[in-house]
């Protein structure tokens, strides 16, 4: 079993159990969403978790109030809806200082992130772990091809160089890990957006 299994196994695991962040809780929505092989591995994970939680004993629920860290689950819905029906295309973009177009996720340590066709980002490292859903278009790097729905994980310290591969814009949610410092332009989908084409002259 390769590490990246192993990483999207207990990912899943982490949103079937509520474990995640509210951003890397909505990446994960959105490819169960969007794909059906997170449609079968949801349906795993929370059946896993479930046999988890009749095998142990309930602990008894603390009073006073809601915890206010939970989330708007009537927000996250409509972000949910904006992500899968919305015009991605017509939010407002803005080109970074890096030279990659951003645009709000309006949720913390989220952003959306597009590159158009025949655009890449220069090679990079990561200093914290990111989570990526493709909503749109699909966008390849040394480790794979990845299209609508699919997940894609950036360890701490791996390098890769993600460019648009088809005709089409591609538009992503990435979810950064919360947590851990961020060392020097880590995280970052790269300092610069160029044109394949301008690569080979």
């Amino acid at each position: 079993m390769s590490t990246y299994a192993n990483t999207y196994s207990a990912f899943m695991l982490d949103h079937a159990s509520g474990a995640l962040s509210p951003a890397e809780r909505m990446v994960a929505d959105l490819h169960v969403a969007l794909s059906a092989r997170g449609r079968r591995m949801g349906l795993i994970a929370a059946a896993m978790g479930g046999a988890l939680l009749e095998a142990s004993e309930a602990a008894p629920m603390p009073a006073g109030p809601a915890d206010p860290g939970q989330p708007d689950k009537g927000a996250a819905a409509s972000r949910m809806a904006r992500f899968l029906d919305g015009d991605l295309l017509a939010l407002k973009w803005r080109r970074s200082i890096f030279g990659v177009k951003t645009a709000s996720a309006g949720i913390p340590m989220a952003e959306l992130l597009r590159l158009d066709p025949g655009e890449m980002a220069p090679g990079h490292c990561h200093g914290r772990r990111d989570v990526t859903v493709v909503l749109t278009g699909s966008y390849a790097d040394e480790y794979g091809v990845y299209t609508r729905g699919d997940l894609a994980f950036a360890e701490p310290g791996m390098r890769h160089q993600p460019r648009a591969v088809g005709d089409r814009t591609c538009v992503c949610l990435i979810a950064t890990e919360a947590g851990r410092p961020v060392q020097g332009l880590l995280g970052l989908f790269g300092i610069g957006v160029r044109k394949l084409k301008d690569q080979s002259s």
